[in-house]
């Protein structure tokens, strides 16, 4: 769109009054606009990547033919967000007459102008929806073991990790069919490492009795985290438990 921006301005006299008021070259990280100020222009990116956050927080990226800072020009409010130079761009500004004058006279202008908000709009949206998925531990799938059955066998490729809701005897956990272990508590976590080190299954888990779970998806462990801080916490306090356990268990041999 910056060619579209500047294209014929030699053929017609009239149209030099609607040239970029500046064209600037800004180096990576240079701040191009500042959140807060007013504008008295909108910019187009004729080349390079420009950054947008809010709060320090990013929002988009634009790339060439984008437009921005138009929210100062049509609503006379100050730019709710930062614009930064994410490699070498040169930007042209235009000035409000401009504006009007592409939307009277230039379709093809008005179709760029267009194209990129909508742009921005789908990415900006993509964004938001990524940044407030949620996850409920109430959503997990709950499964049922009898005593011997077992719920996660050493040397398979798969990644869930589960949750221990109750249990008569507990979980015994073995390796190469020697115990290294026991899941006893409610709440416990347990079936991480596989996903967490990209590795098949390190251990068998068997039922002692009785047992009910609760089965997650890997790829909802970051959102777990982040949503649940006291989980992250209990996946510290249970690791610690399980390396200490090792610990006393590899000394007194």
């Amino acid at each position: 769109m910056g060619d579209a921006f500047q294209a014929n301005h030699d053929e017609k006299d009239h149209f030099r009054l609607y040239q970029a008021h500046d064209l600037q070259n800004f180096r990576y990280g240079d701040e191009i606009v500042k959140e807060g100020e007013a504008s008295p222009s909108f910019y187009v990116i004729l080349s390079g990547q420009v950054r947008i956050s809010k709060r320090g927080k990013f929002v988009r990226s634009l790339e060439d033919q984008d437009v921005f800072a138009l929210e100062s020009i049509l609503f006379n409010h100050p730019i709710p967000y930062t614009a930064r130079a994410m490699s070498e761009s040169r930007i042209a500004s235009y000035g409000p007459e401009a504006l009007d004058h592409f939307f009277r006279e230039t379709p093809r202008m008005t179709q760029s102008i267009l194209i990129s908000t909508l742009d921005q709009l789908v990415q900006t949206t993509d964004n938001l929806v990524q940044e407030e998925r949620t996850f409920g531990l109430e959503e997990a799938p709950i499964e049922f073991y009898s005593d011997g059955d077992v719920v996660v066998a050493e040397g398979t490729p798969e990644t869930d990790l589960f949750r221990l809701v109750s249990t008569q005897g507990g979980l015994r956990v073995t390796k190469a069919g020697v115990e290294v272990g026991h899941i006893a508590k409610p709440g416990e976590f347990f079936g991480e490492m596989a996903g967490l080190l990209s590795l098949p299954r390190q251990a068998t888990v068997t039922s002692m009795g009785e047992s009910v779970v609760e089965r997650y998806c890997f790829d909802d462990f970051e959102v777990i985290i982040r949503d649940y801080p006291e989980v992250a916490l209990q996946f510290t306090t249970t690791l610690v438990t399980r390396l200490l356990q090792l610990t006393k268990k590899y000394t007194d041999i």
